[in-house]
């Protein structure tokens, strides 16, 4: 008979990684909200700005996303003019460029962004910080 009771639920690496992904989007969304956008528009935003004419399958893979999540959150951004598409030459792919006006928002934004990153940095230490990249990169391989 299995026995719970001999189990460390307070171990369990998706409970714990689930409860740390809430509270980061969370905190995150508070300050992406600050310019008028979600913390997943701007992870957006931002692989797409860094993307090189990658179709909307091969963003959603780099973005670990559900290729439909990514859709509409792309619509989003499209309807807002921070985004536009464009067909690949060849097929019905689509890839996608950011706007002038997506460009102002990143700018806007950027600060916001460094500024979670640096107070995630001083919760977790310089070292922790990194250690917690190179594990959250590790468990992203899954």
């Amino acid at each position: 008979m299995w026995r719970m009771e001999e189990d460390d639920f307070s171990l369990c690496v998706l409970d714990n990684s689930r409860k740390a992904a809430r509270a980061v989007s969370r905190y995150y969304n508070g300050l992406a909200r600050q310019v008028g956008m979600t913390a997943g528009q701007f992870s957006v935003l931002v692989a797409v700005r860094q993307a090189r004419d990658e179709t909307t399958g091969q963003l959603a893979d780099r973005l670990s996303m559900d290729r439909t999540t990514l859709v509409r959150n792309v619509a989003l951004l499209e309807r807002d003019g921070l985004l536009k598409s464009a067909p690949v030459r060849e097929g019905k792919a689509k890839c996608y460029r950011v706007t002038e006006r997506g460009e102002d928002l990143l700018q806007e934004a950027l600060p916001l962004w460094r500024k979670a990153q640096s107070e995630v940095k001083a919760l977790l230490g310089n070292d922790d910080f990194f250690k917690t990249i190179r594990s959250l990169k590790k468990l992203s391989e899954l």
